[in-house]
């Protein structure tokens, strides 16, 4: 928090400290959110005998998870779009209308080589490829995961598809690259098309993982839980289920349902249905009762936060300033100011800054990593000294 500041600040101190205002009026709200889902933990554990509650109840899975979704909730995870065009538009997308249509990239950078540079200063153990779907550019796709691989060659590595132009050409391209894993979101084609069950086959007989992971769609409860067994009977050994989400400015904004308010740790305002926790708990004890050969996992809204933080923290060795103390996600600096006179300095400086300018007055200045490169680092505590 900060703390009050009286008299004049120079235009660049004001300019953080009205940062730091707007930030803390930004700041989340979670206290519902967490009620409704200490409510949920204590119904998944009196229903799923073998579940798994892990990270101060933010992870959540019936079986095992993938190793993509391991580094993912480790935070040591990146997803690199390849494209943002698609061969569909589903109406729970949240792609952004407002991405480029010439956007490739990530978090970390705009092509492979600034990327995986970027990753040698970091602890990414996980790579993903994404869009749209990566397919609609598969000689793209072919080329990006090449460099990857050659430049990265211990990172674990999957895609995202909705599976209509994943054919056994294209997976045996991909098998040979050295892909781990490729997940189907089987939701965008109506759960169990012909051609897309064919495309899971043919993944599984050549790619080490198969995953399908999609929104937990309350109205579409039944066809998800008879697809069950019909995706394992596929080759499909992980599910992964996330909370329907109504992101601003996408697709799924304009979807019709009841919506729970979420405000991340950085002021984004969006919504979830909050119906969705109860059907991938009928999915895990569907699961359960038949012993199908199926892991769950909850991808729900707790673990994303879990995963912002992560990103935070591998992000946070790329944007430190030279005057700054980084501590996990989070910088702290000094500043002396008198007039217009203002000095950064690291806080071991303090002491001898109060002694070398016995007349300036002292702040401490606290930033959060970024989740972008692209970013900067923001403002969320001014506090005088």
């Amino acid at each position: 928090m900060s703390s009050p500041v009286t008299g004049t600040l120079p235009a660049r101190l004001r300019l953080i400290y009205e940062a730091v205002q707007q930030s803390e009026r930004a700041a989340p709200t979670p206290s519902a959110l967490r009620q409704d889902w200490d409510a949920y933990l204590a119904q998944v554990r009196q229903d799923i005998r073998a579940v798994h509650i892990e990270g101060g109840g933010e992870i959540v899975y019936l079986g095992e998870l993938s190793p993509g979704c391991q580094a993912c909730k480790d935070g040591t995870w990146d997803c690199v779009f390849t494209t943002v065009h698609c061969n569909l538009s589903c109406a729970f997308c949240c792609n952004p209308h407002a991405i480029p249509p010439d956007y490739a990239g990530s978090a970390f950078g705009h092509t492979p080589e600034q990327i995986t540079d970027n990753y040698a200063r970091t602890h990414i153990t996980g790579i993903s490829f994404s869009g749209g779907d990566p397919f609609v550019d598969v000689e793209k796709l072919f080329d990006w995961i090449a460099r990857f691989k050659r430049r990265r060659p211990d990172a674990y590595t999957w895609l995202y598809t909705n599976g209509l132009l994943a054919d056994a050409p294209t997976l045996r391209r991909l098998a040979e690259l050295g892909i781990d894993e490729i997940r189907f979101n089987m939701a965008a084609t109506g759960y169990t098309h012909p051609v897309v069950l064919a495309n899971v086959a043919a993944a599984a007989r050549q790619i080490p993982t198969v995953t399908v992971e999609i929104p937990a769609i309350p109205e579409d409860a039944d066809k998800l839980l008879n697809s069950l067994e019909v995706w394992c009977a596929h080759g499909v050994r992980f599910l992964n289920l996330h909370e329907l989400m109504f992101e601003p400015g996408t697709n799924a904004a304009a979807l019709s349902g009841p919506r729970q308010t979420v405000i991340t740790p950085d002021g984004h305002r969006t919504a979830i249905h909050p119906d969705s926790r109860a059907l991938t708990l009928a999915v895990m004890r569907r699961v359960q009762a038949e012993r199908l050969p199926l892991s769950v996992n909850d991808c729900s809204m707790q673990s994303k936060f879990r995963q912002l933080r992560g990103r935070r923290r591998c992000l946070a060795p790329l944007m430190r300033a030279p005057h700054e103390q980084h501590s996990d996600t989070v910088y702290e600096s000094c500043c002396a100011f008198w007039g217009d006179d203002v000095r950064f300095f690291h806080p071991d400086a303090l002491a001898d800054r109060r002694r070398e300018f016995p007349d300036h007055r002292f702040v401490k200045l606290t930033r959060i990593a970024p989740l972008s490169v692209f970013d900067d680092p923001l403002w969320i505590a001014f506090e005088e000294l």
